[in-house]
């Protein structure tokens, strides 16, 4: 079926990560559909301006990168009905849609769909494409579940990526030959002891690339137990030296760079969902801190995604050695800038070509059939909505 409009509906509650994922949906579908009109519904337009740039937080409603952004903030009766309603809904991550845009959605959309967060369990397989019946008017609405198989809805690919750059071109290089170890870390708050000191006896030379707040305030914490003379708060993204390991702090960039970026180390340390993503279409190796969760849930995350992705690894040692690490990375039951995990890296630097080469295989292997837009956009076009009322209750 032909949709010419779209809707897209965030709440910004994870930081960055809420919105930065809104952003990459919705850039991604007006790439692969430049004729529909797309909309993007936004609770939090500063969180939304770093991500994509060029917003003003204080207007209603503006244009930006053929995509309309709205404030739901700044939403009031006669802008609603001005705005009307799209032929497709999105709710990412289960928002929900503004009462008074839904009464109208009942039946003046064609479709609702509820965009869910990334995860690699079991269930989301059995979840994707399900209908969720509604009880009124003539919308339907399904749940559309994003995942790392081929039963689930994929990861949203950058349709504009060159995943393979020469590394020479970025500055942190001397050239692409120069011998050293180079990885990004972007974390929530935590020690970063046991890093430092497996890289000091892995003994290359190694640039570490840290983003983020949590990240730089817990590397901090980190150079102070080492004895390190640290400012109270590191200004203009300073580089300090620990030993063999050059640590950069970095400024925030935007989706594009960062995801080039990923492609170019050696190895990443990442968190969330939207990061994870990239990180597993870098086709680098990397270690996930996922959302911290009451009573460490984030530890039946974790180990969903490691069973996914073991048969993607050749060398069982090596996996079962990524493995262990993981679950010690996020062992944790909150947040602290000191080391309180009991996870060691030595393996991990040690198998680099051995998970390196993995990490390929499930790169291309997400690439060739994980397309979260591809595959939204099939569901769009075989989509029949419903001829008749539902007036159930």
């Amino acid at each position: 079926m032909d949709f010419s409009s779209i809707d897209i509906f965030c709440r910004c509650i994870d930081n960055f990560g809420d919105a930065g994922v809104a952003y990459r949906f919705a850039k991604e579908l007006k790439f692969a559909r430049p004729g529909c009109r797309i909309r993007v519904f936004v609770d939090d337009l500063r969180t939304m301006r770093a991500v994509a740039g060029g917003i003003n937080p204080e207007v209603a409603v503006q244009e930006g990168g053929g995509l309309t952004f709205i404030n739901t903030l700044l939403l009031d009766e006669g802008l609603i009905k001005a705005l009307g309603v799209a032929d497709v809904m999105v709710e990412a991550f289960a928002c929900h849609i503004p009462e008074p845009l839904l009464e109208m959605a009942y039946d003046g959309s064609k479709l609702i769909v509820n965009l869910e967060y990334l995860s690699a369990e079991d269930w989301v397989e059995d979840y994707h494409l399900k209908e969720s019946l509604l009880g009124r008017g003539t919308v339907r609405k399904f749940y559309f579940m994003p995942g790392f198989r081929e039963g689930t809805g994929g990861l949203i690919i950058n349709s504009k990526l060159q995943f393979w750059r020469d590394c020479g071109e970025l500055v942190f290089r001397e050239g692409p030959d120069d011998g050293q170890l180079v990885g990004s870390i972007f974390t929530y708050e935590r020690g970063f002891d046991t890093l430092l000191g497996d890289l000091v006896d892995y003994g290359r030379e190694t640039t570490l690339l840290i983003f983020g707040d949590k990240s730089q305030l817990g590397m901090l914490a980190t150079l102070s137990r080492l004895g390190i003379d640290m400012p109270p708060r590191p200004q203009f993204h300073p580089q300090y030296r620990y030993k063999n390991i050059r640590l950069i702090y970095m400024p925030f960039i935007d989706q594009h760079s960062y995801d080039a970026l990923l492609c170019c180390t050696d190895f990443n340390i990442v968190r969330g969902e939207d990061s994870l993503a990239r990180a597993v279409l870098s086709g680098r190796p990397f270690i996930w801190q996922a959302y911290i969760q009451d009573e460490k849930y984030q530890l039946v995350k974790v180990k969903a995604l490691l069973e996914t992705l073991k048969p993607y690894f050749e060398d069982e040692g090596a996996f079962a050695a990524w493995a262990g690490l993981m679950m010690a990375f996020n062992d944790t039951a909150a947040e602290s800038p000191r080391q309180t995990t009991p996870e060691r890296y030595g393996d991990f630097f040690k198998n680099l070509k051995k998970n390196a080469h993995s990490a390929f295989g499930i790169y291309y292997i997400m690439l060739r059939n994980c397309n979260l837009i591809s595959r939204l956009c099939s569901f769009l076009d075989g989509y029949r909505p419903n001829t008749a009322v539902n007036n159930n209750p």
